[in-house]
């Protein structure tokens, strides 16, 4: 796809994002939409609780209102006594933002297009449609998760009550016909009213949840995945990786099963079920056992026990620490059950390693059985553990046009500018 040059954009170009913070899953996916726009010649903000960089276009609000911090406190202390975590469900109409009045001042620019991310903790939606409201901006709903579409969930499992204005929740101890979930949901409903507002998915798992929601089935609808830079996030030659894996102390005669951890306390993560199905592979007598080599991004929790040799290599901080995992894998797991994505699987597609997932989230745009990965029904640890032995059971020039494969579907579908493109002619249509 060509470039778009700076002379094709559209005369109104400000956009504003807002988003809980710079950092994070969320965070940097708003991040580096923000610089992405910024980088081809759109006049880019940012509007953010709490940020890791000086950038300043990224406008930090540091003064959240105290009575607005003590809500929140006293309401997250609730929602984990009278709310299932799994759901991860918080109250939507808090805001902990300073007036409105004082951001107008900090902004310093009229934007044409609001880009709402991830804003738990930070501002409600009425407080956003507000602001659209007063510069006459489309809102842009970028989801990251399910939040924007529920009374109050980032997760809804298996519940439909997000198609018809939620009630009943199945992630409050107290519900009803009338209950919190229900109340947030018709508090989005009067906030939206008279508002320009289309919903972003970055993944067709979301675009099909926000076309059936009761606030969003009657809305323009879009998908867009999220992009990756194919400069950081690339596949190295052969030389370059056993350098690589020499300077992070990984074998290089054995193949490298990726995955990350985040603990078994966050059940949406899977983690339980990919050590189940490492338990299986690792007790096929057709697997030999010490050709396989776990490598564990994040930090192992505690009582784990692993059936291979692993290697642990902590969080990856940066977009650099981050690709080098993915280029030194063979391949990469993700083992979520509950997921609007995640992230990691663009970047290791990218990257030209292959995918094994559930068929959940991201996975199924990316992830095209055989060809730059392999697919397991939901939650089916005996499939999992068949498509790893697959996969381990692959010659080495299946091997290599996977890897070719898959940095050509990213290509396809996650390129930076993609989003340059479909923002340039978003604006294109709003200055008509």
């Amino acid at each position: 796809m060509a470039e778009v040059a700076c002379d094709d954009l559209p005369m109104s170009n400000n956009i504003l994002h807002i988003s809980t913070y710079d950092y994070g899953g969320a965070g940097i996916a708003a991040y580096r939409l923000h610089r992405n726009l910024k980088a081809h010649g759109f006049n880019s903000k940012m509007l953010v609780l709490d940020s890791k960089t000086t950038e300043p276009e990224v406008i930090a609000v540091s003064g959240a209102h105290a009575l607005g911090q003590a809500i929140r406190v006293v309401s997250k202390v609730m929602l984990k006594l009278f709310s299932d975590q799994d759901y991860y469900f918080q109250d939507q109409r808090l805001s902990v933002c300073q007036a409105n009045e004082e951001l107008y001042q900090r902004l310093e620019m009229k934007p044409d297009v609001i880009v709402m991310h991830w804003v738990s903790g930070f501002m409600s939606i009425e407080q956003i449609a507000a602001i659209a409201r007063h510069y006459k901006a489309k809102l842009l709903i970028y989801m990251m998760d399910m939040a924007n579409l529920t009374g109050g969930c980032h997760y809804a499992w298996d519940c439909t009550g997000y198609t018809k204005q939620c009630g009943q929740c199945p992630a409050l101890k107290l519900s009803g016909s009338n209950d919190l979930s229900a109340r947030i949901m018709r508090h989005k409903v009067k906030a939206l009213e008279g508002i320009d507002v289309e919903v972003v998915a970055a993944a067709s798992w979301g675009e099909r949840q926000a076309k059936a929601s009761s606030l969003f089935q009657h809305k323009i609808v879009n998908k867009l995945l999220l992009p990756v830079n194919p400069e950081i996030f690339k596949p190295l030659e052969q030389a370059e990786q056993i350098k690589l894996k020499q300077q992070l102390g990984l074998p290089e005669d054995k193949k490298l099963l990726m995955f990350g951890s985040q603990g078994f306390s966050i059940k949406r993560k899977g983690l339980s079920l990919l050590m189940q199905a490492f338990e299986r592979l690792s007790a096929d007598p057709e697997v030999d056992n010490e050709q396989v080599c776990l490598v564990l991004a994040g930090q192992p929790p505690e009582g784990l026990s692993l059936p291979f040799a692993s290697k642990t290599l902590g969080f990856l901080k940066g977009d650099e620490a981050l690709a080098q995992a993915y280029q030194v894998a063979d391949v990469f797991i993700c083992a979520s059950i509950e997921d609007s994505g995640p992230m990691m699987i663009n970047e290791s597609v990218m990257c030209g390693t292959p995918v094994i997932a559930f068929e959940m989230g991201v996975a199924p745009d990316l992830v095209t059985e055989g060809e730059t990965g392999f697919l397991s029904k939901l939650a089916d640890v005996e499939e999992l553990a068949l498509k790893l032995k697959r996969f381990l059971q692959l010659r080495q020039s299946e091997l290599e046009q996977m890897s070719a494969l898959c940095r050509n579907e990213a290509l396809a579908l996650c390129d930076p500018k993609l989003q340059v493109q479909w923002f340039s002619q978003l604006m294109q249509k709003e200055s008509r």
